[in-house]
């Protein structure tokens, strides 16, 4: 048995910061940066060759009936455990985030189908919604 700490790093083209903050390497920039500039901008990170992607493309819709919400006494978010979107509202946009401090970033198939074709290493897509179904 390793310990984590003794074990060599993966290497991703996006490497994690989390749901709500995308990074990227070169060689994913490379490939989605014309794609992506309509959704946001990549900001490069000073002393590493890793940009942000901080998205700009703020849609709201979340379909508050049909997703499942936890809820703070004064009726603010505090999470959400099951996503369902208005496809209408969405559109055509391949990248989004919802209007809420914090909000993950959303991608369609046609995103995802992008980054697979252009052979990024290391990169995984979890499923929150589907043709109208949450997942």
């Amino acid at each position: 048995m390793q310990r984590v700490a003794d074990r060599d790093p993966v290497y991703s083209d996006f490497p994690w910061l989390g749901g709500h903050a995308p990074l990227l390497r070169k060689p994913a920039v490379d490939a989605l940066q014309a794609s992506l500039r309509p959704y946001g901008e990549l900001i490069p990170l000073r002393g590493e060759k890793v940009w942000l992607f901080n998205v700009t493309n703020v849609i709201d819709a979340l379909d508050r009936k049909r997703s499942k919400i936890v809820y703070f006494d004064d009726g603010d978010i505090l999470a959400i455990e099951r996503y369902a979107f208005d496809a209408d509202k969405i559109g055509s946009a391949e990248v989004f985030k919802l209007p809420m401090r914090a909000s993950l970033v959303f991608v369609n198939d046609v995103f995802v189908d992008r980054v697979r074709k252009a052979g990024l290493r290391t990169v995984s897509f979890e499923p929150r919604w589907t043709s109208g179904i949450a997942v």
